[in-house]
């Protein structure tokens, strides 16, 4: 999925990844504790801890099921944390990432 992204999208991922899962409480430096974190979501989806790493330091961005898991565990909109955007009701796309907000799910 992050092939074709830039290093600057990969950067901002990383960036808004880190800050939420401050927020719920969890190490943002600990693949371990993202990845506990994913098992006790996920329903079943399998990740390795060197895929959580690579969230971690903006090498990859998780899949769209696995980025739906990252998501429910830092309470926000899946959309939002892949691209630092919401979509509003007419599906255009607004930055909340530049004022520092939280997207609810």
């Amino acid at each position: 999925m992050a092939a074709h992204l830039s290093f600057k999208e990969r950067d901002q991922f990383m960036m808004r990844l880190k800050s939420c899962l401050k927020k719920t409480g969890l190490n943002p430096n600990s693949p371990t504790q993202l990845l506990r974190a994913f098992f006790q979501h996920s329903g079943g989806l399998q990740v390795s801890q060197s895929t959580v790493h690579k969230w971690l330091i903006g090498e990859a961005l998780p899949d769209s099921k696995n980025m739906e898991v990252v998501a429910k565990i830092c309470n926000v909109c899946p959309h939002w944390l892949r691209t630092g955007h919401e979509k509003n009701d007419s599906g255009d796309e607004s930055s909340n990432f530049a004022r520092n907000e939280e997207m609810p799910h």
